[in-house]
């Protein structure tokens, strides 16, 4: 049966499953039971798709496990997986997951690590990474450099990305700028990538990043915002940045994720959270409590926040045609240790706050 809806382009019901399309993703809804007779009759509803994909240019076929209740079985879960990975091959198109629980995810995560079925927690996160210029509306980022061309010359590539680009014009106008309104990122090049003329031995050494890292740092920033935004639904935004090494003078417990990254932009990206905010963002994001001694799962969590950060931005460089790879995270509870691998470079230090909390990242060479 074909019924219209005002928000959802369109829905079929065929008895026992159902689907809707919106923002041109197509979300299926699993209705929990992984019977045998029941899989068949659910991947019977996705190769009737088909058609409907391929006219719509779908962005993506989403299965939705929304209806489930409490643990699948592993063999069960196994067998549904091995059925969505031959449909993905047969239809096309990008074939993910969302809606599910923690411990859902714990299985979707180990099955289908050597397939191309994606995880996403929900749509919002699907669409951030398929689909993540519709997230690029009010980005706005302020420019100044003493030198007027160059201040020119650095808006122009950045509004390449889809940012909206406002140019100081002298440093009191930069100054006047910056306490009057809120700007998603902040970008001076006066300063970087070298060293002023006369300076002394003890002065800070220049900051070792490539002016195309330094130009896309805003993805970066915005990906981590719009990750937590839509992970967990509490508030973030960008405070400050500064241009130090990584010297956090915190009495706060803090866990550390670093992932080292390579191709056409080479650097090392840090996210830092205090042991309370990240239980709350972890426990936001998974919709249970955990309890705060739990540092593996927090670890694990923080490391995750951490991939799926690096992910989008490398989903938005691609989109430049910037070829980024990402080693595998690696997380820490102790400075000393995070320090080993970080190294004693000048970085981006940025101040971000989630929920009004503090919490950090550092990008370096």
């Amino acid at each position: 049966m074909h019924t219209k809806h005002p928000r959802v382009l369109h829905i079929f019901d065929q008895s026992v499953y159902m689907y809707r399309s919106q923002h041109g993703f197509f979300i299926v809804e699993h209705n929990g039971v992984f019977s045998e007779s029941r899989n068949r009759l659910f991947i019977n509803t996705l190769y009737a798709m088909q058609e409907t994909l391929q006219e719509h240019k779908a962005k993506a076929l989403l299965i939705s496990f929304a209806q489930l209740k409490g643990v699948v079985a592993a063999n069960e879960l196994r067998a549904f997986v091995t059925l969505l990975e031959r449909v993905g091959q047969k239809l096309g198109v990008v074939l993910g997951v969302i809606d599910y629980d923690s411990a859902t995810y714990t299985q979707l995560r180990r099955l289908t690590a050597e397939t191309k079925i994606k995880l996403f927690k929900n749509l919002n996160a699907a669409r951030l990474f398929l689909d993540p210029k519709a997230y690029k509306n009010g980005m706005e980022v302020l420019v100044f450099d003493d030198d007027e061309v160059n201040a020119r010359k650095l808006a122009g590539e950045l509004g390449k990305f889809g940012y909206s680009v406002v140019i100081a014009k002298n440093m009191e106008h930069f100054q006047q700028m910056i306490d009057q309104h809120q700007y998603t990122m902040i970008v001076t090049q006066s300063t970087l990538n070298r060293q002023s003329e006369g300076a002394s031995a003890a002065a800070p050494k220049p900051l070792a990043l490539s002016k195309q890292l330094i130009l896309n740092l805003p993805v970066f920033v915005d990906t981590a915002v719009e990750t937590l935004v839509s992970f967990t639904g509490l508030e973030a935004q960008k405070s400050s940045h500064t241009i130090k090494r990584f010297d956090l003078n915190n009495d706060a417990e803090m866990l550390y994720a670093l992932m080292r990254f390579k191709g056409d932009l080479e650097g090392v990206f840090v996210l830092i959270f205090p042991i309370e905010l990240a239980q709350t963002a972890i426990e936001a994001m998974l919709g249970e409590k955990i309890a705060p001694k739990d540092l593996d799962t927090l670890k694990d969590g923080v490391g995750e926040l951490c991939n799926i950060i690096t992910g989008g931005s490398k989903t938005l460089l691609s989109n430049q045609s910037i070829k980024v790879t990402f080693e595998l995270p690696r997380t820490y509870t102790s400075l000393k240790s995070a320090l080993g691998d970080i190294g004693a470079n000048n970085g981006v230090w940025i101040d971000m706050q989630l929920a009004s909390k503090p919490f950090y990242m550092f990008i370096t060479r």
